[in-house]
């Protein structure tokens, strides 16, 4: 439940993160985006959301060896 709260808050985030391309709606709109992506961190528990790629990257070959 909290990886999909994790999703929407990012999902949130990410849109709001289009009005950080200008000046005045950046400064207006920067406190909100880094509050739903700070909340999106904290929620996302299995790092299925905020995983490193590198991460992601061994967890495929770990798994192909296991198949092997």
């Amino acid at each position: 439940m909290k990886t999909y709260l994790s999703k929407v808050f990012y999902f949130l985030g990410d849109l709001v993160s289009y009005l950080l391309h200008y000046n005045i709606t950046g400064i207006i709109f920067y406190p909100l985006y880094r509050r739903l992506m700070l909340i999106s961190v904290k929620l996302d528990v299995n790092n299925v959301v905020w995983g490193d790629e590198v991460d992601r990257q061994n967890k495929k070959r770990d798994f192909i060896v296991k198949l092997k």
